[in-house]
């Protein structure tokens, strides 16, 4: 009978003691809890401080790419007439007239329509040209860019340039990476060369052409090479 008592309070004893031993391990763990929680704010405190005195550098995340923002300052600005202004004297239209008249009949006998309302709409558009004033209008360089106003043509958008000389007229080719434009002309004056080379010799390559097309040569005058600017 002593023996089933003495079995029984040692029982109890144990179960006291896994009882206590679990409070006193579950207060351990929250003291523990407590210090790493501590730990961090001191931590997060220190790191805060150094960075404020600049004794730390934020690293950069390598995922993030670091981007310069260009403002669309204007570097240089000139204006220039948006077109060659055509010049022909009555004899001269009237000849470009007959001749088309001619070749308007033709196209009639042989049923191509297509072909004579094109000749039309050129001849008109001739006249137009002919006897009306191109207008002025005014190109911008920036520093992001050709801006001309409705559109920015950005450096990245353009691939190089070069001059031509027709008489007394300048202009000034910009061959872009787009499917449409190809290429951006510009009626210069001659004091507005220099200043547009300087510029744009530091953003694109200056266009080496060895044998220039006869059409190009026709309509917009002969290539001027960079040992010429």
């Amino acid at each position: 009978m002593s023996k089933e008592k003495f079995s029984l309070k040692d029982e109890i004893k144990a179960l006291a003691d896994i009882v206590t031993g679990e409070e006193v391990l579950k207060k351990e763990e929250e003291r523990i809890a407590t210090e790493k929680e501590k730990s961090k704010k001191r931590v997060k405190k220190e790191r805060k401080r150094e960075i404020i005195e600049k004794e730390v550098v934020l690293e950069k995340e390598e995922e993030v790419e670091e981007k310069k923002v260009v403002q669309n300052i204007k570097v240089f600005e000139w204006e220039a007439p948006e077109r060659v202004k055509i010049k022909f004297d009555n004899r001269s239209y009237l000849i470009l007239v007959g001749a088309s008249l001619v070749l308007i009949l033709l196209l009639a006998v042989l049923g191509r329509y297509g072909l004579m309302a094109a000749i039309i709409s050129l001849l008109f558009l001739i006249y137009v040209w002919g006897t009306t004033e191109p207008a002025i209008v005014k190109h911008r360089i920036t520093a992001r860019g050709i801006d001309l106003g409705t559109k920015l043509y950005e450096w990245y958008m353009l691939e190089s340039f070069y001059f031509t000389k027709k008489g007394d007229q300048l202009f000034l080719f910009l061959d872009t990476k787009l499917r449409y434009p190809p290429s951006l002309i510009f009626l210069l004056e001659k004091g507005d060369k220099d200043p547009l080379f300087v510029i744009l010799q530091d953003k694109l390559l200056y266009k080496d052409i060895r044998k220039q097309p006869k059409l190009s040569k026709f309509a917009y005058g002969e290539y001027i090479s960079l040992e010429k600017v």
